[in-house]
């Protein structure tokens, strides 16, 4: 299998972004939640029509007034 120009590239941009990351790592520009929220956790954003909207009425409001 013989790897083309294009696949060198990718090949080359993926390294440089992966080493990217590791410099941020450990030059302490991406802290701890960071990398949990990152990697453990992943990159899911809770809706906020999931959202428990709270029990008293002050707290229903102010959750339907202020969600985008």
């Amino acid at each position: 299998m013989s790897l083309t120009f294009v696949d060198i590239q990718v090949i080359d941009m993926l390294l440089f972004k992966g080493m990217e990351e590791l410099k941020n790592v450990v030059d302490h520009s991406k802290q701890r939640h960071h990398i949990i929220g990152q990697y453990v956790v992943g990159r899911q954003v809770q809706d906020s029509a999931t959202k428990d909207p709270g029990t008293s009425t002050f707290l229903k409001n102010f959750y339907n007034t202020n969600y985008f």
